[in-house]
């Protein structure tokens, strides 16, 4: 990186051992991002030569591979290409003059037919920068620019933060641990230590190890989030100033949690399809609600245990759950399985259709875990839980044999545990598009669903955009009043019955009861049209859900045991 001012990675591949025509390739995507990306497309100026430096023909044979030519049979063939590099992103790589953040599938290319080879790479940095932050070995030696992947696979699951950022270094049950930090921020270093240390154990103490020899954590602080998940490390992004305000920063202590729980769920204990990979093209599984849900639905509960939340926090962000999968009518569309297999056309690639037509695996995956954790519980009377299947999975398919899962296998696993059958459940809300049984389950730990009323307020079931006081409809809920008169996505809202709307929602929507006809003006593609509607009735919603009043030994006793801590002598009404 000579300029990184430029965003432009200057790479040099060599390959030892080569026997003739050689082909080399770009992955077409990055393990955890279930998204065709097109790496190659950054790739510009590449070009091929012998072990003496005499040119060798390279053609590009297809879209993401490329054939060096090996008549004079070379030993050592070395390829230079460019890569640009300015897509800040936890799944893409990043280069400006500040630092780099190098994610390998979109920088580095792969030897056909030599995946498995060790792989050695070589940074060579501009003069003011400092500092390289991986999990690749040598970890424990700050100066080196020389590191080591045991084969292909390790190195693009390994990424690189490059600059003068900020390093964070500690031991968690005798593990080395390292917090790289890009970006100025308001973070206590030992604050993060004290907290990260609580997740980790709280994590080991459902897994039973830590399956590392050293684990990094990349941040990049700056206006957005997310993270992804990597064997060894994670990288995640949050906005610059969370760390002192109490809700930013439990969101970014949640995020920690997920990316984290991922060093055991879908990194080693991971489904068919997802390893080893084909980076030329996408890896289906129907199973991503367990490796994604399951483990949305732990990072809250982690939340709780390891002290960052209290109970009622904890049913809070269960209600929150609840109201985003049920405010979709895709929930009637879509099943968990369907979504896990579709994630590579549809959760990647939302529209304004999206709400409509699909669901979050996340999402109902978490919903569905929880669910399955409280069925488990009741079944054994408190003495198994979901994590007991989990850990029976990850030393059945990882730990004995390093082999991928099968659906069949959770099932199984999960038949075991509970000592009940689950084929009905996995049926219904796994692969079916049933309503899932919040009250009932709930009940089971002394909990009810506290619902508002539809009542008789006014609802057009319609989602706005407001720019330069233009009111543009950007999603229209399936099956609405607006859905039904054939109000569309990029109209604009001009008036209601004749009067302007100035705001949304209108206060003149608020004079109105369901059931009243209005007159909605809209412009659509410039010509200005009157839709007539009926209003109809607002969904409903979960307030919250609150404890039964006198609830049995039973129930207090899972619900003890779901949240490790014993049932309130207060209720809360």
């Amino acid at each position: 990186m000579p300029q990184p001012q430029t965003h432009i990675i200057q790479v040099e591949m060599t390959l030892d051992g080569a026997r003739g025509d050689e082909i080399i390739g770009m992955p077409v995507w990055t393990p955890g991002s279930y998204l065709v990306r097109e790496f190659q497309r950054h790739v510009q100026d590449i070009s091929a030569s012998g072990h003496n430096g005499q040119p060798l023909s390279i053609k590009k044979i297809d879209k993401n591979h490329w054939q060096i030519d090996g008549a004079m049979r070379d030993k050592k063939m070395v390829i230079r290409y460019q890569v640009y590099a300015f897509e800040h992103s936890v799944r893409t790589s990043f280069v400006n003059a500040e630092h780099a953040l190098i994610n390998g599938a979109s920088v580095f290319m792969y030897w056909k037919n030599h995946l498995s080879a060790k792989q050695t790479v070589d940074l060579e940095l501009p003069e003011s920068w400092s500092t390289i932050s991986t999990s690749l070995e040598p970890y424990d030696n700050r100066k080196a620019t020389r590191f080591f992947a045991k084969d292909y696979d390790e190195l693009v699951d390994s990424p690189f933060e490059i600059g003068n950022h900020h390093e964070i270094r500690f031991e968690v049950a005798g593990k080395p641990h390292l917090i790289a930090i890009y970006g100025t921020s308001n973070y206590n270093d030992s604050t993060l230590i004290e907290d990260f240390t609580k997740i980790i154990l709280a994590e080991k103490a459902i897994w039973g190890e830590l399956p590392y020899n050293r684990y990094v954590f990349i941040f990049n602080l700056g206006d957005g989030g997310g993270g992804l998940e990597h064997k060894q490390s994670s990288v995640m992004f949050a906005r610059r100033w969370t760390f002192t305000d109490k809700h930013a920063y439990h969101s970014f202590l949640s995020l920690v949690a997920h990316e984290f729980f991922h060093t055991w769920n879908i990194k080693r204990l991971r489904p068919e399809g997802l390893g080893p990979f084909d980076y030329d093209q996408e890896a289906y599984t129907e199973n991503l609600w367990f490796v994604e849900g399951l483990t949305s639905y732990y990072d809250e509960l982690l939340m709780l245990r390891s002290g960052f939340y209290q109970p009622d926090d904890y049913l809070l962000s269960i209600t929150n759950e609840i109201n985003r999968l049920e405010s979709k009518a895709g929930k009637l569309h879509q099943s968990l399985s369907e979504a896990s297999w579709d994630a590579w056309i549809k959760f990647y690639r939302p529209d304004e259709h999206t709400d409509n037509s699909t669901i979050s695996y996340y999402n109902k995956g978490a919903l569905v875990g929880m669910l399955l954790n409280l069925k488990i519980l009741d079944a054994s009377n408190g003495e198994k839980c979901l994590e007991d299947v989990l850990r029976l999975l990850y030393q059945q398919n990882y730990y004995d044999k390093d082999k991928p899962f099968a659906e069949k296998d959770i099932l199984s696993a999960t038949e075991h545990i509970s000592g009940v059958p689950m084929d009905e459940f996995f049926s219904q809300y796994i692969h079916g598009t049933a309503e899932l049984p919040y009250a009932e389950t709930l009940h089971l730990v002394g909990l009810k669903l506290d619902t508002t009323k539809a009542g008789d307020a006014a609802y057009m079931g319609i989602e706005i955009n407001e720019s330069n006081g233009r009111f543009l409809i950007r999603r229209v809920v399936e099956n609405s009043p607006a859905w039904t008169a054939g109000i569309n996505v990029h109209d604009e809202l001009i008036a209601l019955d004749g009067f302007r709307v100035t705001q949304f929602p209108p206060i003149y929507l608020k004079e109105r009861r369901a059931g009243d006809r209005i007159i909605a003006t809209v412009s659509r593609t410039g010509i200005l049209q009157d839709i007539s509607l009926t209003l109809g009735s607002p969904p409903e919603s979960i307030l919250g859900l609150s404890r039964v009043e006198n609830p049995s030994d039973d129930q207090k006793l899972i619900y003890q045991t779901w949240l490790g801590t014993a049932w309130p002598d207060t209720l809360n009404r």
